[in-house]
């Protein structure tokens, strides 16, 4: 937390880098991930010691089904191509499924790569954060998922449309 909060608070090029380079909290997503593996670098970072994610061979379309265990209970993520598994989907639903105790943001500096990042924090870390900082400032680096929410599923307009609007904001990359 530490990087992070040194990143919020001064907003600058060298606290960015340090966050970036150093934080233990950044879960860093590949567009062609397994989705399980995604789940499990959840855990890595939040280490409940109550999350997993396996892939089960079945007789679907896919030929295998997600599943996220949490707290002791198996959830079967439900893919809405039922010929292929996607990033957002799973993160969507594991999001939803470890909170109110958890919740994965993702982190937009991170936005308009094939690697993005995501931060999973217990829900009162986020709660603190917005409250030192400001619910405005937390957001506009750490989007909050919920169903609507686009991350590898953008397409290059809404991709770039986003990207400018951001750097209308605030840009210390210039």
């Amino acid at each position: 937390m530490k990087y992070m909060r040194e990143f919020l608070k001064n907003e600058d090029r060298e606290s960015f880098d340090n966050f970036w380079e150093n934080s233990q909290k950044l879960v860093w997503i590949d567009w062609r991930e397994y989705d399980e593996a995604i789940i499990n670098y959840i855990e890595g970072v939040i280490q409940s010691g109550e999350l997993s994610g396996k892939s089960k061979d079945v007789d679907n379309e896919m030929g295998f089904d997600i599943f996220i265990e949490w707290k002791g209970k198996e959830y079967k993520i439900s893919y809405p191509n039922k010929e292929g598994s996607d990033r957002d989907t799973t993160i969507k639903t594991l999001n939803k499924i470890i909170q109110p105790e958890y919740e994965i943001r993702l982190f937009m500096e991170s936005l308009g790569n094939d690697t993005l990042a995501f931060v999973p924090l217990l829900k009162s870390k986020w709660e603190e954060l917005e409250k030192e900082f400001g619910e405005e400032k937390v957001n506009y680096y750490f989007s909050k998922i919920d169903d609507e929410s686009k991350m590898f599923d953008l397409d290059m307009n809404e991709l770039f449309e986003i990207l400018d609007k951001r750097k209308e904001i605030k840009n210390f990359f210039d």
